[in-house]
């Protein structure tokens, strides 16, 4: 996959085994922004048991009834992620930003019943996950992240999914040689 920014936004980052950060361990990563500053994206697999109207009144209509974990940073600030009806891909509505494919993220500022026809499935996430200016390409070059298309089902896949079972599913349905990453078990040691 190209490093422009339009071909990250969209795309997932997944955690290589290297990675034993609790935060990003066995994380998938969906990609919102990408460019000179740096790089923006939520862990789509880690899930909490907060309740979404506690967090945004008005949009439990709208919103999957649980808020997931978007990262570490700002973790008092929120950022709704949609995938998009398919009669919206081309034409989304005001306050729905179209990041690739059927992704976007929606304006909670807006009304929610005016953006609802538009969104065929959406993730209120708590905080972000954010890489300064050449900080990802570093962690790229280090072996730390696979950069992989994303897939549409991937959000409902995060959340019915343990975090663990989450990461090895993505990385199954991969052409080449990810594939076999994904039966790599958690603790070599044990193994």
């Amino acid at each position: 996959m190209s490093d422009s920014g339009e071909a990250f936004t969209g795309a997932l980052l997944v955690a290589t085994p290297q990675i034993d950060e609790p935060t990003f361990r066995r994380s998938v990563v969906l990609v919102l922004e990408h460019d000179e500053a740096g790089t923006l994206g939520v862990v789509l697999n880690d899930l909490s048991a907060v309740p979404v109207d506690e967090v945004v009144p008005g949009w439990e209509a709208v919103l999957h009834p649980t808020v997931a974990l978007g990262g570490p940073v700002q973790a008092d600030a929120g950022v709704a992620v949609a995938r998009l009806r398919q009669g919206a891909i081309d034409a989304p509505p005001e306050g729905v930003r179209r990041l690739s494919g059927s992704w976007a993220v929606i304006d909670l500022e807006r009304e929610p019943a005016s953006l609802a026809p538009a969104l065929a499935d959406a993730q209120l996430f708590v905080g972000y996950a954010g890489w300064a200016a050449g900080q990802l390409d570093s962690e790229l070059a280090q072996g730390s992240w696979w950069v992989i298309h994303s897939d549409p089902t991937d959000l409902e896949l995060a959340r019915h999914s343990p975090r663990e079972y989450c990461w090895s599913r993505v990385l199954r349905r991969q052409p080449n040689e990810l594939r076999f990453a994904s039966t790599f078990p958690p603790d070599p040691a044990l193994n």
